[in-house]
């Protein structure tokens, strides 16, 4: 398990058939992999899932590092994080992207794979296969506010960072015993913070509800208080069961159902 805060200004998706602006029909046809490496290397980001596009070839065109990365990137389902400066910092290549997505404005779409924790969102309302929530934003951080389903099935509210570099929900421990939830459930696992290394309890939790939608059994980790020195981080066994997208103009977060 990874633990770290969101650092991203932009989650950029790339998919297939995505024409970026003023890229030419003729660009440049370069082996995707070896330009990939260049780029990393001329702009100092880092690359993960570089084995997607080995072989695969692309076009390149244009001096802006990030429309040639999305460019370059078409036929791959890609995340682009930037930093404060706007500077690339990190591309993840996911895969190959299907035949005919239309690439949202900002969005990154998880792996199902990369996800923890049981059964599939549970709807509390109604048909709704989409949930929208009003994002808290400090910075570059976006947080929003969830309710926490205890042992005993009452809720408590709780405002929890988003951070797709969590594995799971991750809490602080002092909520254990509020929750209800019997500490000889809990597993000790040593995990991994932005401040170093961290023994942690592990479990599940019986319930998350994002607005009227109920995530049910839900892979936790909780961390002394100290050591995760907020009010908590949702996670990819949360939001790794949806397609995730942040509207900053608007200060939502909406979460599509899978």
């Amino acid at each position: 398990m990874r633990v770290a805060n969101s650092r991203f200004v932009r989650l950029a998706w790339a998919a297939a058939g995505l024409c970026v602006a003023g890229a030419a029909a003729h660009a440049a046809q370069v082996q995707v992999a070896a330009e990939l490496s260049q780029m990393a290397s001329t702009y100092g980001f880092t690359v993960t899932g570089e084995e997607h596009v080995q072989d695969a070839v692309g076009r390149a065109e244009g001096e802006d590092p990030y429309q040639r990365l999305r460019l370059l990137l078409e036929r791959f389902d890609s995340i682009i994080v930037q930093g404060p400066d706007g500077r690339i910092e990190r591309v993840i290549v996911l895969g190959r992207a299907a035949p005919g997505n239309a690439p949202p404005k900002t969005v990154i779409d998880t792996p199902e794979s990369d996800a923890e924790g049981g059964e599939p969102a549970e709807d509390g309302a109604g048909d709704a296969k989409e949930v929208q929530l009003p994002t808290i934003r400090s910075g570059n951080q976006h947080s929003v506010r969830v309710s926490l389903e205890g042992a005993d099935g009452k809720r408590l509210e709780q405002v929890l960072l988003v951070d797709t570099g969590a594995d799971t929900l991750v809490l602080p421990a002092s909520l254990i015993p509020r929750l209800g939830i019997a500490e000889d459930r809990l597993k000790e696992r040593e995990v991994q913070t932005a401040n170093g290394r961290a023994q942690a309890r592990s479990g599940a939790l019986p319930g998350i509800w994002l607005g009227e939608q109920r995530v049910g059994d839900v892979a936790v980790a909780f961390l002394d208080d100290d050591k995760l020195g907020g009010p908590g981080l949702l996670g990819m066994s949360v939001l790794g069961r949806y397609q995730m997208t942040i509207d900053d103009e608007h200060g939502t977060l909406t979460l599509t159902q899978r």
